[in-house]
């Protein structure tokens, strides 16, 4: 068992409630960010010689990421529908967005970047007279390339 902050720091994950985000350069607050990922596509090549069937596996291209942010919804907070409703216009702004884990200390540790980010799809709350619950908000964009890098 560690016992002190050093081991704790090198022998434990993370936790994933310690995060922040910017779009551009604005800070945005959310409160679930997911699609995080990285993907190569794989093409299959087959061959028949004489020995038999032989199957190759071959890298193509990685795959453009595609994330979605989740927040709550504000009454002055149409700042991610503004972004989403310009991409049909011709001079809309893509946008580097960039997610930062913070440890316990709210230390940057981890940072993830998103380049040339635009909006692909926004969805407003779901509205229902019998619940008492939050009303959230949530965006789905995509961007040239996903970086993940120490802080």
């Amino acid at each position: 068992m560690a016992d002190k902050q050093s081991d704790i720091d090198a022998n434990y994950a993370l936790l994933s409630y310690r995060f922040m985000a910017k779009i551009g350069d604005t800070e945005v607050f959310f409160s679930e960010i997911s699609g995080l990922s990285m993907e190569y596509e794989t093409t299959e090549y087959k061959e028949a010689p004489s020995s038999g069937i032989k199957t190759t596996q071959l890298v193509g291209q990685r795959n453009v990421p595609s994330l979605t942010l989740k927040r709550g919804l504000f009454k002055d907070g149409l700042d991610l529908y503004k972004w989403f409703n310009s991409v049909h216009k011709s001079d809309f702004e893509k946008k580097d967005v960039v997610i930062t884990m913070l440890n316990e200390d709210k230390k940057p540790v981890l940072v993830w970047t998103v380049s040339n980010a635009f909006a692909t799809k926004f969805e407003g709350p779901g509205l229902d007279a019998k619940s008492n619950d939050v009303s959230f908000q949530t965006i789905d964009i995509k961007g040239d390339l996903l970086d993940v890098a120490d802080a």
